[in-house]
This record gives structure tokens, C-alpha cells and sequence, in this order.
């Protein structure tokens, strides 16, 4: 898309797209760290922990997909569609305020934080929205219409993991 757009129509979609996934994010109580170029990451339960984090990220992931897909008939009449994909992991991260004397910014890091951006990333592979890991599973009971995939090998980790695709309603 960036390479058959105006650079200002670029900024006005992407704009768009990040208000409504942050809009969505906000509606179940989550937290947006940080925007890495066309990626939003998000956290639920912190600063504030909260027995149900699990839960409102998955809402959260649904309201996404359900809010993209929305977008996607607006800017159908430009010819323009956009994609994302989603990764929701659970587990302890470490939440400080990090950076130098001049420039603080509150974070999130640790393996935790590392795997939900790698299960993102496989999206692409298992032709999903959203995935979530085996940890988010077992926080959530059966709340959800999970679709269990294969074992997936993750790139810096020794063991494969099991992962779940969402299915929208």
C-alpha cells in the first residue's frame, strides 16, 4: 500500500486504523505501549492486574477484527485493503518505566512480551486474525470458539508451542 500511495494518504489510513484498534483496546480495559510502525502493542492487566486480562484481550482481538473489517468498507471505494494479525500470549513480564534521565516511557519486557510478537508474526503462516498461545487458553476457560492448530516452532525458543485460532462470530 505504501508504495502506491500518497505518503499523506498513508498517514490519514494508518491514523484511522490505529484510533479505531486503539478504541477497541480502551473498550476492554487495555493499555496501548506503543506504536512500532504499522503494529499496536497492548497490554491487559497492567499497571493494574486483573483477574480476567486473558479474557478482555480476546474481546479486545474480536472488537479489533470486527472494527478492521468495518474500515475495510470504507476505504473500499480507494481500492485499498488492509490485513493484521493478532497475537495474545499470557504470562509474567516485568512493567517499569524504561529510558534514559530525558526520556521514560512505560514498558513491558521479557519472554512473555517476545512470544506474543512472535505468535503474531504466525499468523501469516496459519492464514489467521488471531492466535493466541496454550497460557491464554488455560486462563480462559471455555469462553470462546477455539480452533486448535498444530505446534508451531518459534524462532529463539527450544520447544514448540501450542497455539489456537479465534473464531469470529
Amino acid at each position: 500500500m505504501v508504495e502506491k500511495t500518497d505518503p499523506k494518504e498513508v498517514i490519514r489510513i494508518l491514523n484511522g486504523y490505529f484510533r479505531e484498534m486503539e478504541e477497541a483496546i480502551r473498550e476492554h480495559h487495555g493499555l496501548v505501549l506503543q506504536y512500532i510502525g504499522d503494529e499496536i502493542e497492548a497490554a491487559f492487566g497492567a499497571p493494574i492486574f486483573r483477574e480476567d486480562h486473558a479474557a478482555l484481550a480476546v474481546s479486545a482481538a474480536r472488537e479489533m477484527a470486527r472494527r478492521l473489517e468495518a474500515f475495510n468498507e470504507r476505504l473500499k471505494r480507494s481500492g485499498l485493503r488492509l490485513a493484521h494479525g493478532i497475537g495474545i500470549h499470557t504470562g509474567d513480564v516485568v512493567a517499569a518505566n524504561i529510558g534514559s534521565p530525558d526520556r521514560l516511557s512505560y514498558a513491558l519486557v521479557g519472554d512473555t512480551v517476545n512470544l506474543a510478537s512472535r505468535v503474531q508474526d504466525l499468523n501469516k503462516q496459519f492464514g489467521t486474525e488471531i492466535l493466541m498461545t496454550e497460557a491464554t487458553r488455560a486462563e480462559l476457560g471455555e469462553r470462546f470458539d477455539l480452533r486448535k492448530l498444530p505446534r508451531a516452532s518459534i524462532k529463539g525458543m527450544t520447544r514448540d508451542i501450542q497455539l489456537y485460532a479465534i473464531h469470529q462470530p
